[in-house]
């Protein structure tokens, strides 16, 4: 896993056109203070081609969830939006520029930080 600073947010978000259009694959609780969430995105850098984004999220406070049985459900157009703010991030579905905003999402995690890894598409 590759940890996601505040520096690179606005590039990372740009190469997966903030995930628009992606489809959220899974979330998984790994403990009380750690949650991962799998995306099927196209990759701008790969000249679109689809590839898996799991993000890791660590030392979560508060978080808002889908069940995973409805995640196919869930309208991407809007992609997501992942914030800094003071010492938290906040990855949420929809298009938010602030964390208390991003709590009005019907699917937020905030946390204090978040890491990545790219795999191969899984479809």
């Amino acid at each position: 896993m590759k940890p996601l600073h505040v520096s690179e947010l606005k590039t990372f978000q740009a190469r997966f056109e903030r995930f628009s259009g992606s489809e959220i694959k899974n979330i998984t609780i790994k403990s009380p203070s750690v949650i991962e969430i799998q995306f099927s995105v196209q990759d701008t850098g790969r000249a679109f081609d689809w590839i898996d984004v799991v993000f890791e999220l660590s030392n979560v406070n508060d978080a808002k969830f889908i069940e995973n049985s409805k995640l196919a459900y869930l309208d991407m157009s809007e992609g997501i939006s992942i914030i800094s703010e003071d010492k938290y991030f906040v990855l949420c579905h929809g298009e938010y520029s602030s964390l208390q905003t991003a709590k009005d999402s019907p699917l937020y995690i905030i946390c204090e930080s978040i890491k990545f890894k790219e795999l191969p598409f899984s479809g």
